[in-house]
């Protein structure tokens, strides 16, 4: 309303303006046409022409109406009259209705000017005539000026538009800029906030945010006397999916795994990402374990369906161990800490559905922790030793090579079993650095045997990961001085089982320096017969379960035995079977025409500097029985080898 009454105000001060100049410019026309003012002021000698001529310069320049006054104020020529205009319109001659100015104006004294305003469009303007210095009358002039006025209001309405638009882009914009900006930086918080909830692979709740979460519920929970279940979920072999596949593909299974889980949750449950292959799951109101075991079959079935990725197909594993709420933990570093731990039951077991968390698994747990501690220590320190168990041959039973393996002590200096501190090595990221140090001590010791003698060394499937594998291996055997041919490699089925064209040339390029590339633990695991045609492997090694089922009399194991044997042999392989403890072990497998042989029955594992008599005990005790009367005699090889042997430590 303001803007409208400056606009109106503006607009009237304007018009007043426009008619004061069209009274002057009037005024000047009369002073210095020769005789026009006289005639109009005397009505003496008023020419026609002369006062045609005024009226047509007063209508053009928009000047309706005009009045001349004497000196006194009093009315003496009017050019139309409003009040006799039905009677008489712009008459030659003017007429003059007796009107008077008012005493206030006449008293005025100088040059001035007075703004008369009516209601119309049509305002006036009276000021004084001067000729020579001398007031002679007075004049007024009313303008029509209503287009004036019409074309002031339209320019000013255009002018307050055009201002108004001019103010509206310069506050409009940087106020739209500022919603922009504000949305950006709310969107930007609100991803923020996100991400340090949520893993940014799989969207699911991280770590800290599933502690917090859980720890939320668990306070509720006392006051409700709520059951909840806390699943660990572990995701095997994903680090044997990113060395074949490529850590990108293995990241899509981990977003499918992730997306399997959420589907088979409740709403109300919290699923989690928890660690690089692990998953936590919170399942609210559990009435029983039977319902856990319900939902842990579902949650196997539904990521155990195949995966398609880069050509290949995978088929999800997992581990699943559960800690009940509030029974096993009243808060989520207890939940998860004996979830974990019923995982590890799990994973090595690979029984029922899943693992409830027990008390004593603890125990196992505070073992663990000591084991780690022992493997880190001897990584460190260059803790690890050596033992040696012979290989001998199946006809001759002379010794012709050994298996090294490794042996770790603890603090009381007894033996850690290799099933603890294995998986912790390959777990804690030590297994390479470990299985180099093999390597290069198994083939330093060989070096001192006799050149008949050969070694063989275990990998790992982390091993080939690098891709460095064949350099290790080149570089060890350099520095022992040996060939390639006393080194033996044993790999199991799982590797080739990938069909990773970098794990395969590997392979073919230690197969190049002469080394013997060994299958271990064959009919366990896959059993997969099509992996033996994928490469060329020199042996064949029976898992020693197959000796242990033989002599806990199970049916069909000999035949089995003989059938592997022969399978072996038809395919151009070697065949090596371990765990052999007894005499009619021994004589069957002479019988089928197996190779090698390793067991109890010939020799324990021992270090290098008790290997000699370790087995020399053995044959005296055992060989004997087995042949009958025969006699074996020492061979001059394993003399040299208990010489070598005495002489260093593994």
């Amino acid at each position: 309303m303001s803007v409208l009454f400056v606009g109106s105000s503006a607009v009237g001060d304007i018009v007043e303006t426009e008619v004061a100049s069209r009274a002057d410019n009037f005024s000047d026309l009369l002073l210095t046409e020769r005789g026009a003012l006289d005639a109009f002021m005397t009505g003496i000698s008023r020419a026609s022409d002369t006062e045609a001529l005024i009226r047509k310069v007063s209508n053009l320049s928009g000047i309706e109406r005009f009045s001349l006054f004497d000196a006194d104020g009093k009315e003496i020529y009017q050019s139309r009259s409003d009040r006799y205009g039905w009677l008489m319109r712009d008459r030659p001659g003017g007429m003059s209705t007796g009107d008077s100015l008012s005493d206030s104006i006449v008293a005025r004294k100088g040059q001035w000017r007075v703004f008369v305003k009516n209601e119309s469009t049509r305002p006036s303007v009276i000021k004084p005539l001067f000729r020579d210095g001398r007031r002679i009358g007075f004049l007024q002039v009313q303008a029509d000026i209503t287009a004036d006025r019409s074309l002031y209001k339209s320019t000013l309405f255009k002018a307050f538009s055009l201002t108004g638009l001019i103010l509206l882009v310069a506050t409009g914009v940087p106020f739209l800029a500022f919603l922009f900006r504000r949305r950006k930086i709310v969107e930007a918080d609100a991803r923020i906030e996100f991400l340090a909830n949520h893993d940014n692979l799989t969207q699911l709740l991280n770590r800290r945010r599933m502690q917090e979460e859980t720890d939320r519920i668990m306070v509720t929970a006392r006051a409700t006397r709520e059951r909840m279940a806390y699943i660990f979920v572990d995701l095997d072999e994903l680090g044997e999916i990113n060395a074949s596949l490529g850590q990108a593909n293995g990241d899509e299974v981990l977003k499918i795994v992730a997306k399997r889980i959420s589907f088979a949750c409740q709403k109300d449950d919290l699923v989690a990402r928890i660690g690089p292959d692990d998953f936590a799951i919170l399942k609210r109101r559990q009435s029983s374990t039977n319902d856990v075991r319900a939902f842990a079959r579902r949650l196997a079935n539904a990521l155990g369906e195949p995966i398609e990725q880069c050509g290949e197909i995978i088929k999800p594993r997992i581990s699943i161990g559960c800690a009940m709420a509030p029974t096993n933990g009243r808060s989520h570093t207890e939940l998860v800490k004996h979830a974990e731990l019923a995982h590890f039951r799990h994973k090595s077991s690979k029984q029922d559905d899943l693992v409830f968390f027990e008390a004593w698994m603890d125990e196992d747990s505070h073992r663990r922790r000591n084991v780690e501690a022992q493997v880190r220590h001897a990584i460190e320190n260059d803790g690890f030793e050596l033992y040696y168990q012979p290989l001998v041959d199946g006809s001759t039973h002379h010794v012709v090579g050994f298996e090294a393996l490794v042996r770790l002590r603890d603090n009381e200096n007894n033996l850690i079993s290799p099933t603890e501190f294995i998986p912790v090595a390959e777990a804690r990221g030590y297994i390479k650095r470990l299985g180099t140090w093999v390597i290069q001590e198994a083939t330093s010791q060989a070096a001192a045997w006799p050149e008949d003698i050969f070694v063989s060394v275990n990998l790992s499937t982390v091993q080939f990961a690098d891709g460095d594998l064949v350099g290790i291996v080149t570089k060890a055997l350099e520095r022992a001085g040996i060939s390639g041919r006393r080194l033996e490699l044993e790999v199991v089925e799982s590797l080739v089982l990938d069909q990773s064209e970098a794990v395969l040339d590997q392979l073919r390029s230690l197969r190049e320096l002469g080394i013997t590339v060994s299958m271990d633990d064959f009919g366990t695991g896959y059993s997969s017969l099509s992996y033996l045609w994928r490469f060329p492997f020199d042996k064949l090694k029976i898992d020693q379960s197959f000796m242990f089922a033989m002599a806990n009399g199970e049916k069909k194991v000999e035949q089995l035995v003989r059938t592997i044997v022969s399978m072996g042999h038809s395919m151009g392989m070697k065949v090596v079977t371990e765990g052999v403890e007894t005499e009619d072990q021994v004589r069957m497998l002479r019988e089928c025409g197996c190779d090698l042989i390793q067991g109890y029955f010939f020799g324990r594992p021992a270090p290098a500097n008790e290997i000699a008599m370790e087995t020399l005990t053995r044959f005296r005790a055992h060989t004997a029985r087995a042949d009958g009367p025969r006699q074996i005699e020492t061979t001059p090889a394993l003399e040299e080898v208990g010489r070598a042997g005495s002489g260093r430590r593994a």
